[in-house]
C-alpha cells in the first residue's frame, strides 16, 4: 500500500504517494525544513498509509459505507412504505 504525509499546520500532503514509506518521510522533512523552518508544526504532521479502498480525500464513502448507506435507504424506504 502506498504512503503520503500530511500537515495538519498548512493542510499540505505529498503531491503523490510513494510506495516506500521512507520516501514519504523524506518527503515530510523537506516540507517542514522549507514551510516550517525544520520544526514540527504544532497541528501535527504524519506519515500514513493510503488504504487501496480509500477514494478521493475521503469525502465518499468506501466499502462498508456504502453498504451501510443501502442498508439506511431500505429502511426508510420500508418505513415510509414506498
Amino acid at each position: 500500500m502506498p504512503w503520503i504525509y500530511e500537515c495538519r499546520a498548512c493542510e499540505a500532503r505529498s503531491p503523490e504517494e510513494r510506495e516506500r514509506r521512507d520516501d514519504a518521510e523524506d518527503e515530510l522533512v523537506e516540507h517542514r525544513r522549507r514551510v516550517h523552518g525544520g520544526l514540527r508544526p504544532d497541528a501535527g504532521d504524519e506519515v500514513r498509509r493510503v488504504h487501496a479502498a480509500a477514494r478521493g480525500d475521503g469525502v465518499l464513502p468506501a466499502g462498508w459505507g456504502w453498504a451501510l448507506l443501502v442498508l439506511l435507504a431500505l429502511l426508510l424506504a420500508n418505513c415510509r412504505g414506498w
